[in-house]
């Protein structure tokens, strides 16, 4: 694959992917005065949200989306938007606009709804993070799980998805809406998810439909 970039260390790769998003930030927020961005959760890509967060820009200006999240309140230590708060929106970043993929955190069905309102300013994100699991999933989209089917190609901006490992319940961005973002990366760690990557054209995995709009994989053995 032609746009694998490879680090000798995580935090060579983070310092790169780090500058480069921020350049693409500060080039939306010149141009259109906002700029968007959806970052993965998990705990990859935490210390490039710490250095992206240490970068000046004038943040106040940049809306800060979840790619997914797992349908848990805010305190919870599975939560995107925690790890998200706690890691890029320190710093430099702290006036960043987060928007919550988690409103309702009683009643999923309702949840849905006013998180597609919440994160309607994400129909064309600036810069997109996404993660893989060593499934092959990425966002919250799982294999053998419809709602995750449904949602790689749906056209609505979020979908309820179900995950294989508690907490099962999951609200994720959908497929068209993760394929629009202008600027697209993925970042993995260890040499077998290197593995799964050259697997998943073969075995149908749910990242495969979305890698070729990849602008760059960030790539480093040492996870």
């Amino acid at each position: 694959m032609e746009r694998i970039i490879s680090f000798e260390s995580k935090a060579l790769l983070e310092v790169e992917l780090a500058s480069k998003i921020a350049d693409i930030l500060q080039i939306a927020i010149t141009e259109k005065g906002t700029a968007t961005i959806l970052l993965s959760g998990g705990s990859t890509p935490k210390n490039l949200y710490q250095k992206l967060g240490e970068i000046d820009l004038d943040w106040s200006k940049v809306h800060v989306g979840l790619v997914d999240e797992r349908f848990v309140p805010q305190d919870s230590p599975f939560s995107n938007e925690t790890l998200i708060r706690e890691n890029l929106m320190q710093n430099k970043a702290t006036a960043a606009k987060m928007h919550p993929m988690v409103i309702h955190s009683t009643d999923y069905v309702e949840n849905l709804k006013l998180a597609t309102e919440e994160n309607s300013v994400f129909e064309n994100p600036d810069v997109i993070v996404l993660g893989m699991g060593d499934d092959g999933h990425t966002a919250s989209l799982f294999p053998n799980d419809p709602c995750s089917e449904d949602a790689t190609h749906s056209n609505t901006l979020l979908a309820n998805t179900n995950a294989p490992n508690a907490p099962t319940q999951r609200i994720t961005f959908c497929g068209p809406i993760l394929k629009k973002g202008i600027h697209n990366f993925l970042m993995i760690t260890g040499a077998r998810k290197l593995e799964v990557l050259s697997e998943s054209i073969e075995r149908n995995y749910p990242i495969h439909p979305f890698i070729p709009f990849l602008e760059g994989i960030y790539y480093t053995e040492n996870s």
